[in-house]
């Protein structure tokens, strides 16, 4: 409701905007047209008309505006029902022009009526001086006769000045009819691109939402499997392992609205998530992370980031004490960058790779900068855009 009062109110001020400007342009064409000879007497006695008429005009043109938005109404409801565009375009414009004919007689009659009003009380003739005003005077003490061909003529080029006023007038509206239907193609074009990208928004944060969803029971699938074989060998630590499990999950179900988290947020996971790996493979898995301190308040990424590259760096590549797993974290420039050494497992398994796929699908709706995958004979590198 407060939306559709301020739009309306908007909509209301750009109309009387654009009555003022197309008043502005017609009246001063008008007055020149209607006025051959200028003098500063003249100026002096029409300038309280000219003043009264711009105001008029203005509040003319104004109405003149709605009733055409009121026309495009009509129009586009007809437009819904038939679905024949050429017809309901002529039958609008026939409309506007019929319109603007009958407002341009209403209004030379309100103008006829001002200027008999304004000569009556102010005992100005506002048709005086209009057409060789000093020649008509001379003419005068030459004969009758010739005083009459001046009336004539004057009579005359004033019924042609009239009929130019008239021109002038229905051109300016049919301008103005011009002009609002555009306006309001345009308002239906921006409206059209505002609900789109509403929908793309609202569509980006439903994947965003059935990515993460994957996440989560794939993080508990896995810290179970971790957890049993824990059990077995050491039952002891597995409390201990509970423990840093349960903090594990709850930073998964705080995060679960985010789209983003500070990447000292995401560290501090990470941390505890290595604490779970390493309770299974000891020190066949190393993590390496060299990240400024700076790095980690002002950057953000997509929440599981570095645990999903952890998990998938484990799940392909073979580690032993002798020859341990080393994954290493740095920062360069806007990149985070996760890389490992390539030691394949033979066999993988034919479970889905959900890992690096989703952080793919998830920075494509996150940033304009994509994650980029490297990978050489010997390393695997992954550089992921963080996010300001």
């Amino acid at each position: 409701m407060k939306y559709t009062r301020q739009r309306l109110l908007t909509g209301g001020k750009s109309k009387w905007l654009l009555a003022l400007g197309i008043v502005l342009i017609y009246l001063p064409i008008r007055i020149y047209v209607s006025n051959p000879e200028f003098t500063w007497a003249i100026f002096t006695s029409k300038l309280p008309l000219w003043l009264v008429e711009w105001l008029v005009n203005v509040v003319f043109f104004r109405l003149w505006i709605s009733i055409i938005d009121y026309i495009q109404i009509l129009s586009n409801r007809i437009n819904q029902k038939i679905k024949i565009k050429p017809v309901t375009q002529l039958i609008t414009f026939i409309t506007g022009v019929v319109l603007a004919v009958a407002f341009n007689t209403a209004f030379v009659f309100l103008w006829l009526n001002m200027a008999s009003f304004y000569s009556r009380h102010f005992n100005v003739d506002l048709f005086a001086n209009r057409m060789y005003p000093q020649s008509v005077g001379q003419f005068r003490k030459v004969n009758g006769d010739t005083e009459k061909v001046i009336r004539l003529i004057s009579e005359r080029s004033r019924s042609q000045r009239s009929k130019s006023n008239t021109a002038l007038t229905i051109m300016a509206m049919l301008a103005t009819f011009y002009l609002v239907s555009n306006r309001r193609m345009l308002e239906s074009m921006a409206q059209i691109r505002v609900d789109a990208e509403r929908l793309e928004t609202e569509h980006m944060h439903a994947q965003l939402i059935v990515l993460k969803n994957q996440l989560s029971p794939h993080f508990l699938f896995n810290s179970l499997s971790i957890l049993t074989s824990l059990i077995e060998t050491d039952a002891a630590r597995s409390i201990l392992f509970v423990g840093r499990l349960s903090k594990s999950y709850r930073y998964i179900l705080d995060q679960s609205g985010a789209e983003t988290v500070k990447l000292g947020a995401e560290l501090d996971f990470l941390d505890t998530y290595v604490y779970l790996l390493k309770a299974r493979f000891e020190e066949k898995l190393n993590v390496i992370i060299h990240i400024p301190e700076s790095y980690k308040y002002q950057y953000s990424i997509a929440p599981l980031t570095l645990q999903l590259l952890i998990e998938n760096a484990v799940k392909h590549n073979q580690m032993s004490e002798q020859d341990p797993l080393t994954v290493t974290i740095c920062a360069e420039l806007t990149f985070l960058i996760v890389s490992n050494p390539i030691r394949l497992r033979s066999k993988t398994g034919n479970s889905p790779a959900i890992g690096l796929d989703n952080i793919i699908k998830r920075y494509q709706l996150l940033s304009a900068s994509p994650v980029i995958i490297e990978k050489t004979e010997s390393d695997f590198v992954v550089k992921i855009p963080l996010l300001s």
